[in-house]
């Protein structure tokens, strides 16, 4: 048996990367299907728009019908965001919610003629959106679903079903043909792109020096956790922590070196979390973590461990930091994120000015658990 040359390897390598990025599925589904339906308003809105202006320009499509069309389908994107709230997300909802905008889309393309509708490349809006948000699979069937559609509208427009009929005429088939090639090609396309667009969400919501979360990926999780703590009776914690004397540092060995030390320091400390802690750079020198379902026992705990490694780390390099930690737990220490952050920044500052390399916790305050209750 012949060798496979080299260049053979790496082409088939490449392909098969390819093929594996453009059919993997989306990370978390729930996560997808929300960005689906906040996209399906805009959308709605500027086909509804388009369709108006068509109707302006000469063409006879009813206004009632675009009114009813777009509410149905705004309307049922709504009550899905208010599921998706109350964490009753369902597996069919993703194929439901296709088939009811590709089931709309048809009923106004089949009142405008069918395949000569000038509307029937709206059908590669949802297939486009499937394919980046969803990935691959989910363009095949976006693109497979759409043709299916079509041709239905096709047949109810030269039917009658839909109004007056629109009679057959030559040359109709090669117009399928076309627009079935370009929904998969549409599928193809924005599939492909969807590891460009996750890479450049993952940018924007990380500290492009330490690779941690930034403070726009912290802010988004704090909310999100004491929205959770608040609507289930759970707890959650935060941790600040601040690098002490880090401008003497800094001004002693410069800023490169500097640099050099938040990055360690950022490894430590995501070392030192729990799998599902987030650690982020708040800005500067400081560091906050976000303690999901942890009372201000844990949270504390954490702390110190994290206080511990900090010490053992720096010294066993030879120059010695050290930080101070602040703690604060939601409800006993405030019911927002905001008032949380405060709450462990102020405890953070008074471990620092005791001396520094400690572990300080918010007091509480009673008047937010009681609010709470």
């Amino acid at each position: 048996m012949q060798p496979v040359p080299p260049s053979d390897i790496l082409t088939t390598s490449r392909v098969r990367a390819l093929l594996r990025g453009w059919m993997t599925a989306a990370e978390d589904p729930v996560v997808a299907h929300d960005a689906v339906l906040r996209l399906t308003y805009g959308v709605t809105l500027a086909v509804a728009a388009l369709a108006l202006l068509a109707r302006l320009a000469g063409m006879v499509i009813p206004t009632w019908l675009l009114v009813a069309l777009a509410g149905t389908l705004l309307l049922a994107t709504r009550v899905q965001q208010l599921l998706l709230r109350r964490r009753k997300y369902v597996r069919g909802m993703p194929l439901l919610h296709l088939n009811l905008s590709l089931l709309l889309l048809s009923v106004g393309i089949a009142y405008t003629g069918g395949l000569r509708s000038p509307f029937v490349w709206t059908y590669a809006i949802p297939v486009a959106i499937e394919g980046v948000l969803r990935g691959g699979p989910w363009g095949i069937i976006g693109a497979t679903a759409s043709t299916m559609y079509l041709v239905g509208a096709t047949f109810a427009a030269t039917s009658g079903l839909a109004g007056r009929p629109f009679p057959p005429e030559p040359g109709l088939s090669a117009f399928l043909i076309s627009y079935v090639g370009m929904f998969y090609v549409a599928a193809f396309i924005a599939s492909s792109l969807r590891e460009q667009v996750r890479d450049i969400f993952a940018l924007a919501r990380t500290d492009p020096l330490t690779g941690l979360a930034n403070r726009y990926a912290l802010r988004l999780s704090l909310e999100r956790e004491v929205a959770r703590a608040r609507r289930y009776g759970l707890e959650c914690a935060l941790i600040v922590v601040e690098i002490d004397q880090f401008k003497r540092f800094n001004d002693r060995h410069g800023h490169l070196h500097g640099d050099d030390v938040l990055r360690r320091v950022a490894a430590t400390l995501r070392g030192s979390c729990r799998a599902a802690d987030l650690p982020a750079r708040f800005g500067g020198d400081e560091f906050v973590v976000v303690l999901p379902q942890t009372g201000k026992g844990e949270a504390t705990r954490v702390a110190e461990r994290i206080r511990g490694d900090m010490e053992e780390f720096t010294l066993l390099r030879g120059f010695g930091l050290t930080v101070s930690v602040g703690v604060a737990a939601f409800p006993d220490d405030g019911l927002s994120g905001r008032d949380l952050l405060g709450a462990a920044d102020t405890a953070m500052y008074a471990a620092k000015s005791g001396g520094g390399n400690a572990v300080a916790v918010a007091a509480g305050t009673h008047q937010a658990h009681d609010a709470l209750q």
